[in-house]
């Protein structure tokens, strides 16, 4: 969990004051690698499938794209802010660029990550990877990648002898 501490009573009173709000300097959260976010995945299993999902919020399903290449998957995309542009060359601050529209609000503080993602994976051989199925619902990807019928493994028993 992130915070942001006060530096003083005198910063928390002043924060609490409706013109203080409007004049303050805004506050970006700087970002070790720029223009990349990596979304979280979880993978599992049944007898029938294996399932990804892939935690996508605020990310639009046409900026979405997923390929498979031999047996690499692979999930990409861009997730984009609703400010401006980033400016990084002044003053090594990441404060948004002013546009002529209007309308953009001007942030006072950033602390969602935007831009591209890629993810990889390697499919076992195993797997049909030409029916896979994908849908997309609240901000989660979800993949659906049947097994071959023929890796499909029955539950039987051994003997023993």
């Amino acid at each position: 969990m992130r915070t942001h501490t006060l530096n003083s009573a005198a910063e928390l009173d002043a924060f609490f004051k409706p013109l203080h709000f409007l004049n303050r300097q805004p506050v970006y959260r700087k970002k070790a690698q720029s223009d990349v976010v990596r979304p979280l995945i979880d993978i599992s299993e049944n007898k029938q499938s294996f399932f990804i999902h892939a935690e996508l919020p605020g990310v639009k399903q046409q900026d979405v794209k997923i390929t498979v290449d031999k047996n690499l998957l692979t999930l990409s995309g861009k997730k984009e802010s609703i400010y401006s542009k980033v400016n990084t060359e002044k003053n090594n601050a990441q404060e948004p660029v002013s546009e002529v529209n209007s309308e953009t609000p001007k942030a006072q503080m950033v602390e969602r990550e935007y831009g591209h993602f890629t993810r990889s994976f390697t499919l076992p051989d195993s797997v049909d990877a030409k029916n896979m199925q994908a849908k997309f619902e609240d901000g989660v990807l979800s993949l659906e990648i049947p097994k071959k019928e023929e890796e499909v493994q029955k539950s039987f028993e051994v003997k023993i002898s």
